[in-house]
């Protein structure tokens, strides 16, 4: 059943209609410089839309799962722990640290954050992946930025760790990624080789060198032996994520 989370009328009547044991929030207005241009919107979807969500999942008992970000960070001195105090940069990190203060008020539901997303879906429209494989089949030289550091996650063991939080009744803040701290640029190098392109056409650029309108966290990443101690999750290094994501024939 389709919702628009920045309706309050229909995120109720979906839910009372529903009755769910359960909600996972993965929406958000993620374009990072879209945030800078139309803060409105950002909010909107970013934080009124978890706050309606909220209430909503109250309303019935159901538990409430809030899927957040490492730009809620300045990238100054990460990788990040779940205590370490958040200082975002743009419109984007602090509309999603709003959404985050507004789950915690609320002590039985859950935050998780997590960063670099990257799925099996090759074809799927904003993928970093799609982008550099696609781009190389091509011979296009790319740029890529080597002062990014984040833990590129794979979603399915995403969804395999929120399962895991959710069978055991977890709640409050947990960071989950991937093994492997890596530049957007090693990143790319490694998507390279595993689908066996020419990864010369790729070259490292400087982040200030793109002009972008929202500051990006540079040295970021986030730590995740919380949610491994406490829930006995398991995270990857990005080149076993891509085999699993990706196998070869």
């Amino acid at each position: 059943m389709p919702c628009d989370i920045t309706s309050e009328h229909q995120v109720r009547e979906v839910i009372q209609a529903s009755r769910p044991a359960v909600i996972i929030n993965t929406a958000a207005f993620t374009d990072v410089d879209g945030n800078e241009r139309d803060p409105e919107k950002a909010d909107l979807v970013n934080t009124k839309g978890v706050e309606y969500l909220l209430t909503a999942a109250d309303e019935v008992d159901a538990r409430f799962i809030q899927v957040s970000t490492d730009y809620v960070f300045d990238g100054t001195a990460g990788p990040y722990l779940e205590e370490d105090t958040p200082a975002p940069l743009s419109v984007y990190g602090r509309t999603k640290l709003a959404a985050e203060r507004l789950v915690l008020e609320r002590d039985r539901h859950l935050i998780i954050r997590t960063n670099v997303l990257f799925g099996p879906d090759i074809h799927a429209p904003a993928s970093f992946i799609r982008w550099i494989v696609n781009s190389l089949r091509e011979d296009e030289p790319i740029r890529v930025v080597d002062d990014q550091v984040n833990n590129p996650t794979l979603t399915t063991h995403l969804a395999v760790a929120i399962k895991s939080a959710i069978d055991q009744h977890a709640a409050g803040l947990y960071h989950y990624a991937g093994l492997e701290f890596l530049t957007r640029y090693e990143f790319a190098l490694r998507i390279g080789y595993h689908f066996s392109l020419p990864v010369h056409k790729i070259a490292p650029i400087a982040t200030e060198e793109l002009g972008q309108l929202a500051p990006r966290p540079l040295l970021s990443g986030l730590i995740c032996s919380k949610m491994k101690m406490d829930l006995k999750v398991r995270n990857a290094n990005v080149t076993d994520a891509l085999a699993e994501a990706f196998p070869r024939a």
